[in-house]
């Protein structure tokens, strides 16, 4: 999960921070050993979700045209079977990576390689666990598109139905915070909201992560909206 929300989603998605490359090819692959696709394939899908985000081109959306459950499992689930499930065009600067495109492109590799090791550390049990743990967190990270578009609150004014869910944010560590997500694409940190006219931090294990590379010199540059530019964005239901 964290190689998900911390690699694939705010470095190479939306460049909320600068890393060494290393850091990029170790979390590419682990997120995909974790079943999430290629570093290419997850950040054009991600991108076209922030380009089209719930409408009928958004697949990640469960406010499309089958509203209520079949909704929320088209974008839960629809997404692998959809004739968009191969993007139509692959992100250029990830491409231009030679190791980050090997990754794409042999990623159901690392996921094979780990089962494996499950059953030889421990049998059909491990292996068991592995796809157990690979399926939750597939559905953990789905949650963000599908969940947090349906259900929580909206402090910032956005255009579309993301909201901030704390259910999400504590099963991504970090990443249900998604209204302020679409609201400032660009933020290493999520956790932040407006309560009564102020900012007011809420817990982000990926940005505390992201820090603790800051620290380690393995990140820089991390970006992240003044106070001003927060409040100014607030919805008008927020005063």
């Amino acid at each position: 999960m964290l190689a998900t929300t911390a690699i694939y989603h705010r470095l190479i998605a939306h460049r909320s921070y600068q890393a060494p490359r290393l850091v990029w090819w170790i979390g590419s692959l682990v997120a995909a050993s974790a079943g999430q696709m290629g570093p290419s394939w997850w950040t054009a899908h991600h991108r076209q979700h922030h380009r089209h985000v719930d409408t009928l081109v958004d697949h990640h959306t469960p406010l499309g045209p089958s509203a209520g459950w079949s909704g929320f499992w088209c974008s839960q689930l629809g997404l692998l079977l959809a004739p968009g499930f191969h993007p139509v065009q692959l992100p250029a600067e990830v491409e231009a990576d030679p190791v980050l495109r090997m990754i794409d492109r042999l990623h159901v590799l690392p996921p094979l390689a780990l089962a494996a090791v499950s059953w030889s550390l421990g049998g059909a049990e491990w292996l068991a666990a592995f796809c157990l743990s690979t399926t939750l967190l597939f559905h953990g990270v789905a949650s963000v598109n599908s969940v947090a578009h349906l259900f929580g609150r909206q402090p910032f004014a956005t255009a579309d139905a993301s909201r901030n869910n704390g259910w999400v944010a504590l099963i991504t560590i970090g990443e249900g915070w998604h209204n302020l997500h679409h609201a400032f694409q660009g933020s290493v940190r999520q956790g932040l909201t407006l309560e009564g006219g102020r900012v007011v931090t809420l817990p982000d294990p990926t940005y505390r992560f992201i820090q603790l590379l800051e620290r380690a010199g393995w990140a820089s540059r991390l970006r992240l909206p003044s106070n001003r530019a927060l409040l100014a964005r607030a919805a008008a239901t927020n005063p």
